[in-house]
């Protein structure tokens, strides 16, 4: 698109064209005794071109040829020569900045060589006709005149093209946000509810068991059940909280837990039937709070796979190793006794929302079978590691490892 592509600007260019020819030519006749006087006829001739420019400009062969035609017959006619060139130069300006770039461009050279033609004409026919370098220098005007609007052309393609790349970055950037918020959002939900409804299914199950042998033990189940579901609706709650941007402009994009939560983590397991060890080193406590939510969640969400995958699994370890100082990391690990992985078990969401998790901050994430465990076929290990705040990982220690077996885990 041009910039005289809409109606408007045209409008203007030709009005304004009219009145430069009109009181152009009324003096050129007053200077020139041998010309021809200004009658209707020449008005009409002289008006051509700003009706052109108007109406026939979206056809520009056209227009240059009524143009340059109307211009001609002008000058065979006797008129006075020159202010009746602005006429064509306008329409050949008009036709460079209208429509597609390339035709536009050839359609105005062609039409300026044309014009050439012309005036060359009606020169050899006119005994009154200018000096040679007078027309030489009309026809040196006339190509300035079209290479500036052929730059402002360009120019006008290069801002238009550049708020076009801007747009579609910009919708672009939108797309992606949207994006990562459904994923934060769907993340967060699912570390919320996988944990805290595999908690209360054991816990169910554990109650219909012992419901006719043993109510009290059944009653603690239920009991056990109250608080999970209490502390889940809090933590929606919080999940909730932060997706509606309640805190305000300066709300993390995430709830946050520090690692003083990690024992009630380990109390859901064992209510569970599994014996967890948790070992953090006191360093870790100097977390800021969005890696210590990055190890919560990598430990909820191990321990929330034991209890839902590893049904055969007695124990687990919890350990959370800190290492400061400028080359310092931090190490999650959670390891059970339950049954080896699959080769074939496709990772769910749990696992990939882990890893995304350990990316965000620059860590890697393994998930597979423990090293000895080869021989007796039992044991899985999680294993997250991240850099110590305000260090630089080192080259190749980022981004997705190789794929361990997974254990079979199901999508919630």
């Amino acid at each position: 698109m041009g910039p005289l592509d809409r109606r408007r600007p045209r409008v203007f260019l030709a009005v304004v064209l009219a009145v430069v020819s009109l009181v152009g030519t009324v003096g050129a006749t007053h200077g020139q005794p041998s010309a021809r006087p200004l009658d209707l006829a020449a008005v009409g001739l002289l008006l051509v071109s700003p009706l052109v420019l108007v109406l026939l400009v979206p056809r520009p062969a056209v227009a240059v040829v009524v143009s340059v035609g109307a211009a001609g017959v002008f000058l065979v006619a006797g008129y006075a020569w020159g202010p009746v060139l602005a006429g064509p130069v306008g329409v050949l300006v008009g036709v460079l900045l209208t429509g597609p770039a390339e035709r536009a461009r050839r359609v105005a050279w062609g039409g300026a060589v044309l014009l050439a033609g012309a005036v060359v004409a009606a020169a050899a026919l006119r005994p009154d006709s200018p000096p040679r370098a007078t027309l030489l220098g009309g026809t040196a005007w006339t190509v300035v005149v079209l290479l500036v609007a052929g730059a402002v052309r360009d120019r006008a393609a290069r801002i238009a093209a550049a708020r076009e790349a801007d747009r579609v970055a910009r919708a672009e950037r939108e797309r992606t946000a949207v994006a990562d918020e459904r994923l934060r959002i769907a993340r967060e939900v699912h570390d919320v509810l996988a944990h805290s409804l595999s908690a209360i299914t054991v816990q169910a199950g554990v109650g219909l068991h012992l419901l006719d042998r043993d109510p009290d033990q059944a009653r603690s189940a239920l009991a056990a059940i109250r608080t999970t579901s209490a502390e889940a609706l809090d933590e929606v709650r919080a999940v909730l909280g932060v997706v509606r941007g309640d805190g305000g402009d300066g709300a993390p994009l995430a709830p946050t837990w520090d690692l003083a939560a990690l024992p009630r983590l380990v109390q859901q397991a064992e209510a569970g039937g599994v014996a967890v060890v948790l070992d953090v080193d006191d360093a870790a406590a100097d977390l800021p709070d969005r890696l210590a939510g990055v190890v919560y969640r990598v430990v909820q969400e191990s321990l929330t796979n034991v209890r839902r995958h590893a049904l055969d699994a007695t124990r687990a370890e919890v350990r959370v190793r800190a290492r400061p100082g400028p080359e310092g990391a931090v190490t999650v690990t959670v390891t059970d006794d339950g049954a080896a992985a699959s080769s074939g078990a496709e990772p769910g969401y749990g696992l990939r929302g882990m890893r995304e998790r350990v990316e965000s901050v620059r860590g890697t994430l393994d998930a597979g079978p423990v090293p000895d465990a080869a021989g007796s076929g039992r044991g899985f290990r999680v294993r997250a590691v991240f850099p110590w705040p305000g260090t630089t990982p080192a080259p190749g220690t980022t981004g997705r490892p190789e794929e361990a077996p997974h254990r079979a885990e199901e999508a919630p």
